[in-house]
């Protein structure tokens, strides 16, 4: 008796389909495994910031104009690199502390003269920090103004003009003028 499949004899044409059909399957499972591989991690990369950051100072400092400052500094770095504060300037008002961003304009506002009632000087509001009750303390302001120019700079962000106070609902050219004195936009 013959071994199995012994007998089975195979013309070269069958030879050939049966190893084109090895070959196939052979490419097709080579495929299979390249194109089911995972793909690397898809990896973002923040953009380099610049070393260097371009400010303006201005105000009450000795030396008011552009200057370019590191990536990282403050606004304390900007006002010495503009020569320091003058004995006029209410650095009480500004945050010295605040991380720059390359154009940003630091202001440094002056004391105001005493009141005419006398006492201490007054000082001049950031109108984008001033509180309800900052506000409340200057002419023609009261509690309920005070609140609609909060809630304006709440809804549209930081001021960049005095003249958008003209927005908020109370405020006329002839109270703007007043407070002009009173008020800066850093």
């Amino acid at each position: 008796m013959r071994g199995r499949g012994a007998g089975v004899r195979w013309n070269r044409q069958e030879q050939l389909v049966v190893a084109l059909a090895i070959a196939a399957a052979v490419v097709a499972g080579g495929l299979l495994l390249v194109l089911r591989r995972p793909s690397p991690p898809v990896r973002f990369v923040e953009p380099p910031l610049p070393a260097e950051l371009v400010v303006q100072v201005d105000g009450e400092v000795a030396r008011p104009g552009l200057y370019r400052v590191t990536h990282g500094s403050r606004v304390e770095d900007a006002i010495q690199g503009a020569g320091g504060a003058t004995a006029q300037a209410d650095l009480s008002a500004v945050n010295r502390a605040r991380v720059l961003r390359d154009g940003d304009r630091v202001t440094v506002p002056a004391l105001l003269p005493a009141s005419p009632t006398g006492g201490s000087p007054r000082r001049v509001l950031d109108i984008n920090t001033a509180t309800a009750a900052d506000l409340e303390a200057l002419p023609g302001i009261g509690p309920v103004l005070a609140g609609r120019i909060i809630a304006y700079r709440t809804r549209h962000g930081p001021f960049q003009r005095l003249e958008e106070l003209l927005q908020v609902e109370g405020i006329g050219p002839r109270l703007l003028q007043q407070l002009r004195s009173a008020l800066i936009v850093p």
